[in-house]
């Protein structure tokens, strides 16, 4: 398990409350933001609002990455991917790597995307 993953996890159980189940078997895991390849869409699930990253935090927040708002990875420059694009909302933000991995989420499948309603133009 990588730091990023072992992070996320501590983010995760951190912020969700004890009595929520968390299904170790199960595949789809919390990520970080950061972590999410370009077309990629998530839940957010939550923010790490610890003392570094409280400032961040907020702002995201501020911006609508909130717990339950689903975004999407629009694009990521190179090199190394700094910063990516992220729609949330209806908005396209532009965010840094460090911000992105304040944003923990749950990574949607397949079949959630199917189901999603499409968008209106």
């Amino acid at each position: 398990m990588t730091a990023s993953q072992i992070r996320t996890l501590l983010i995760y159980n951190r912020l969700c409350r004890a009595d929520t189940p968390l299904n170790v078997a199960n595949t789809i895991r919390p990520a970080l933001l950061s972590d999410l390849i370009k077309g990629e869409s998530a839940s957010v699930v939550a923010l790490d609002d610890t003392a570094e990253g409280v400032v961040i935090a907020q702002r995201l927040r501020d911006l609508g990455f909130v717990p339950g708002a689903t975004c999407e990875v629009v694009a990521r420059m190179s090199p190394g991917g700094d910063p990516m694009a992220v729609r949330v909302a209806g908005s396209t933000f532009a965010l840094r790597r460090r911000e992105a991995g304040v944003i923990a989420v749950q990574r949607h499948t397949l079949a959630d995307d199917a189901r999603a309603p499409l968008p209106q133009p």
